[in-house]
């Protein structure tokens, strides 16, 4: 049995075309819409779900490098994403060796991923050609 009692006519009433003219009626008025920030939460969510990854991933890192520091007093060094020092030549040894896809069930670029591009590389094959260009034999 259906409900005769409407709240509002949800397909319609909270479209960005009603956002909109809400803001507009909003700003003829002199005042907010009160609604600003989950437009723009809701905007930012819908253009970038790469980013919102990224943004875990790094959250996730720091979170890390400080349990790292307040373990052992040391912190860890920059990424390095240039260059041939000593860590970066190591990073991608370690690195190239590694199993695990590029990118998960969903299509989306695994933490693995993440990091060889974080350290300037953007793939398992660009790390190994690197490493073994660069280490010392």
């Amino acid at each position: 049995m259906e409900n005769p009692i409407k709240h509002c006519a949800a397909s319609v009433m909270h479209t960005r075309v009603w956002n909109d003219m809400r803001d507009r009626q909003a700003a003829v008025a002199g005042r907010g819409s009160g609604n600003k920030q989950g437009i723009e939460h809701a905007e930012s969510k819908r253009t970038a779900p790469f980013a919102i990854k990224e943004e875990a991933y790094e959250k996730q890192n720091r979170k890390m490098r400080a349990d790292h520091k307040k373990d052992t007093g040391k912190t860890l060094g920059k990424r390095q994403t240039k260059g041939t020092n000593k860590r970066r030549v190591s990073f991608a040894c370690r690195f190239a060796g590694m199993k695990g896809s590029m990118k998960d069930k969903k299509g989306e670029p695994t933490r693995y991923a993440m990091a060889l591009k974080k350290w300037g590389f953007g793939s398992r094959e660009a790390a190994r050609n690197f490493c073994n260009k660069n280490k010392k034999k």
